[in-house]
């Protein structure tokens, strides 16, 4: 070992400087050369100098200094050299020194600088000025923590003020200080101290060359970087407060608040640990939460990506994040929060997948830099595929809020998939169902969709809904239909037709039917269409429709009713001061197609019926059909107006048809 020969080396040479104390002082010795032979013959080491200068029993100087380490067999194989100008040795101190410059090359590595010390008591050798160093091993992958593909840089130098370096027969210790510059193909690693451990180098067994080969040894295995750790590999920046790498377990662990940043990305937390391509950040007392930041993050939200911004910032206890085949995967867990433009988000977990980045192949001019392949990256996110939020998801986006079990987000085709219980509020309007698929454009909702706005006045469910902007399909499943709750209207009665001949007083039942209270409107179909304007809200219902409501019950074929807001001023009970609130109310409903329509009495009949409840107004068309336990009233066109006991009746004059009117029987007096 190094260290054991250079020991035996020095002592060696003080040794021979004991046997120079008889020459005069300061008498040169020329071109001397100093052997060290082995038990078994085999020369161990050869020290020679130019010039040799015996100063006192305490001092010797050399000049041309030159130590040479050999393998100590028949190989003869050279492991190591030490070559300085100059050198002083003080032999009762054990120690060497000079203030020229030093070069040291072993098996592995090779070192430069300028003013060095040697203790022979604590094996240690320092170089203090412009310090160099080369290890014949690459280390561009260690920021990643990736296994070593073979193709790395064969090559790391590295560059400090200066330089400690403890030697023993298991290991050697480089310690660097000041200013520390470490560069290894496309890593380059700045950092006040950098401590390198690597295994001492052993002799080529039986067989092997005449020399050592000096080649990529795989001898360092552990580096530390502390003050103002900064990284630079492959378009990725890390800052840390230490970093710490132990190659032969492809790990990397960084604390003291570090933080990656790279294109489309930036990561931070209390502790980043690195390992075989798996990256954990984990957040602390005084970093906070782990936190990413990801760029151009488009389609995030409920609307897609025109609403966001153009970062999206993740927090969470720890953030996980594994390179795939296709692409990465960073899995966020512990209350995980998201802030996009204007969407926020909360869940217990989230998945993050992301396609692989495409590489550009650089032009490299050197041709020994052509063999290298680039590094693998810590950290690259290419195009966002897939989020997936799980566990109480609650979703903000400008006056919209959406929960959910489970959220899936597809950036790419600005959608989202919500299961398990969602429910989305908007204003005074609330959609639920067993699961959604949201788009800028379409939104659906299938099983048990339930749709209600204003404050519960208007309530819409059914099986699926297709919900687009200023539009909503609602349908039901071949047994059910799509049910609408629409607000109370007035009530529409118009007393007995036949009491404009007739004088008939009200039954008991009819009076207790005029004083009952009103009721919501409720309409029902196997299909909904509802088309949303600022002015009003059309609901338009096919297939098998029936509505139900004050003093109302229709069926027809087809219907359509239109509601639209109505600002009243109401008196506050906490304030006693008046408020201004808004409600929906029902403009008028359309019933086309085989009109029945019953109020209490009558049955009405007809093609279409348009019933206009702030008007007060009916009006039967097509074969129009009033009957009641009075008789029968028939026309083209028949109006009916609210509290007035009569009703306009025409015929139709391109058919000649005329009203008529149908009483009941005389029967003639007993």
């Amino acid at each position: 070992m190094f260290s054991k020969f250079l020991l035996r080396s020095i002592g060696y040479l003080l040794c021979v400087c004991t046997l120079q104390a008889q020459m005069t002082p300061s008498a040169p010795v020329q071109n001397f050369r100093l052997p060290r032979f082995g038990d078994n013959g085999y020369t161990q080491w050869v020290l020679q100098g130019g010039k040799g200068m015996y100063d006192s029993a305490e001092q010797i100087r050399i000049e041309d200094m030159a130590l040479r380490v050999y393998s100590g067999d028949e190989r003869m194989a050279l492991e190591m050299t030490m070559d300085s100008p100059e050198a002083t040795l003080l032999t009762k101190e054990n120690r060497a020194e000079s203030d020229g410059p030093i070069k040291i090359v072993g098996a592995n590595f090779k070192v430069s600088g300028v003013g060095w010390t040697w203790n022979g008591v604590t094996k240690e050798i320092e170089v203090k000025f412009d310090v160099v160093v080369e290890f014949t091993q690459g280390m561009e992958g260690m920021l990643s923590g990736a296994p070593a593909t073979g193709e790395e840089a064969e090559m790391t130098e590295i560059h400090s003020r200066s330089l400690l370096l403890h030697t023993t027969e298991e290991a050697y210790r480089f310690e660097f200080t000041e200013s520390v510059h470490a560069v290894s193909g496309e890593m380059d690693l700045k950092s006040e101290v950098l401590i390198a451990i690597a295994d001492a180098p052993e002799g080529k067994k039986d067989g092997g060359s005449e020399a050592a080969e000096v080649g990529k040894l795989d001898s360092i295995h552990q580096l530390i970087a502390t003050d103002h750790v900064v990284i630079h590999q492959a378009g990725h920046v890390l800052k840390a407060g230490r970093a710490e790498f132990m190659l032969r377990e492809d790990s990397a662990y960084f604390s003291g608040l570090p933080q990656i940043s790279t294109k489309g990305a930036y990561l931070s937390g209390e502790t980043i640990h690195s390992q075989s391509g798996k990256v954990v950040v984990t957040g602390g007392e005084e970093a906070g939460r782990a936190q990413m930041i990801v760029s151009q993050a488009g389609g995030l939200g409920i609307m897609g990506a025109d609403a966001l911004s153009s970062e999206t910032i993740v927090l969470s206890d720890v953030i996980t994040m594994l390179e795939l085949e296709a692409g990465s995967q960073f899995v966020f867990e512990g209350s995980v929060d998201v802030m996009s433009g204007a969407m926020q988000m909360r869940s217990d977990a989230l998945t993050l997948l992301a396609d692989s980045v495409p590489g550009d192949v650089p032009v490299v001019e050197d041709p020994v830099a052509d063999e290298l392949a680039a590094p693998e990256p810590i950290m690259e996110v290419g195009e966002l595929r897939q989020l997936i939020a799980e566990g109480a998801v609650w979703i903000k986006q400008e006056d919209r809020v959406a929960t959910a079990d489970r959220v899936t987000f597809y950036p790419q085709e600005e959608r989202a998939d919500l299961f398990g219980s969602p429910r989305i509020e908007r204003g005074e309007a609330v959609v639920v169902g067993e699961s959604m698929q949201l788009t800028p454009t379409l939104s659906i909702v299938e099983g048990s969709a339930e749709l209600s706005a204003n404050l519960g006045q208007v309530v819409v469910t059914g099986d699926r809904m297709e919900l687009k902007p200023g539009v909503a399909v609602v349908q039901s499943d071949a047994n059910k239909r799509v049910k609408v709750v629409l607000p109370e209207m007035q009530d529409l009665g118009y007393g007995n037709l036949q009491s404009l001949t007739l004088d008939r007083k009200p039954t008991d039942a009819e009076k207790h039917e005029a004083a009952t209270q009103g009721r919501h409107t409720v309409v029902q179909s196997k299909t909904l269409r509802m088309i949303e304007s600022p002015e009003n809200t059309l609901f338009r219902f096919t297939e098998t429709v029936s509505v139900n409501g004050t003093n109302l019950d229709a069926i027809c074929g087809r219907m359509d009713v239109t509601a639209v807001p109505v600002q009243t001023t109401e008196v506050s009970e906490a304030t006693e001061s008046a408020e201004m609130a808004s409600h929906m109310e029902v403009e008028s409903i359309e019933a086309f197609d085989d009109v029945v329509f019953r109020q209490s009495g009558r049955v009405g009949t007809g093609d279409k019926a348009t019933i206009l409840p702030i008007e007060g107004k009916v009006v039967l068309e097509g074969d129009a059909v009033v009957t009641d336990e009075m008789g029968k009233v028939s026309g083209h066109r028949m109006t009916l107006l609210q509290g007035q006991r009569r009703a306009l009746v025409e015929g139709d004059r391109s058919t000649g048809q005329r009203a008529t009117m149908t009483l009941p029987e005389i029967k003639p007096k007993q």
